[in-house]
C-alpha cells in the first residue's frame, strides 16, 4: 500500500442507481473493508430505508441538510455534520434543504466482506471526469 493524493474532483465516478458516487480510496487502494466515497443528490432522490449487512456507515456533509433515521432514532444534519450508522441496522435519510446534497460516505466492514464501495465499483456505470462534472452541474441546475 502507497499513499497518495488526489485533487478536486479526482477519484473514480460511477453512477449507480441514478446516485452519482466518487470513489476516492476504495479496496483498491486501501484493502477490502473500507471505501471513502463522494456521494451527490438532491431532494427527491433519497434512497428508501435499506440494511447494510455486516457494514457500518458514515456521513459527513459537505453541503446541505438532511435528515438521516437509524433503527427509532432521527439526527438532523446539516453542512459539516457527522452520524455514524452501525452495520445491520435499518436507517435512510431524508433531504430538507434545496439545491445539490454533497456528502462524504465512509463505510467500513470486515476485510473479508465486499463492502458498499466495492458493489458501486462492480454495479455502476464508469463515468469520465467531464460526465461526472456534467452530472454534479446537472443536479445543481435542476434542484
Amino acid at each position: 500500500m502507497k499513499p497518495f493524493a488526489l485533487k478536486t474532483g479526482e477519484g473514480r465516478s460511477y453512477s449507480w442507481n441514478n446516485y452519482l458516487f466518487t470513489v476516492k480510496a476504495g479496496a483498491t487502494e486501501t484493502g477490502p473493508g473500507v471505501a471513502f466515497m463522494e456521494f451527490f443528490t438532491r431532494k427527491g432522490e433519497e434512497p428508501p430505508i435499506h440494511v447494510h449487512q455486516d457494514e457500518d456507515e458514515i456521513f459527513f456533509s459537505l453541503d446541505g441538510a438532511l435528515t438521516v433515521t437509524c433503527d427509532d432514532e432521527s439526527f438532523e444534519l446539516d453542512r459539516n455534520g457527522f452520524v455514524f450508522l452501525p452495520r445491520n441496522v435499518p436507517h435512510g435519510f431524508t433531504i430538507r434543504s434545496d439545491g445539490l446534497v454533497r456528502m462524504l460516505v465512509v463505510t467500513v466492514s470486515a476485510e473479508s466482506i465486499e463492502n458498499f464501495g466495492d458493489r458501486i465499483e462492480k454495479e455502476g456505470t464508469s463515468l469520465t471526469a467531464e460526465q461526472a462534472l456534467r452530472r454534479i452541474e446537472e443536479l445543481r441546475e435542476s434542484s
